[in-house]
């Protein structure tokens, strides 16, 4: 398996040989505290995050 991505718009592969710059991108940052896949979902069906809307 290649260290390789595909960027959004052109569909442009990325590779060990890339030649053009990228910006870095910042880190995301959750509100909340992390939902586990066994707690209750969040969107109140009563049902696991797992089996709902994770």
């Amino acid at each position: 398996m290649t260290n390789q991505h595909t960027h959004g718009e052109e569909g442009h592969v990325h590779g060990p040989g890339c030649s053009h710059d990228h910006a870095p991108q910042a880190p995301i940052v959750r509100d909340g505290a992390k939902v586990g896949r066994n707690d209750p979902c969040l969107c109140g069906s009563g049902k696991k995050f797992k089996k709902c809307c994770g």
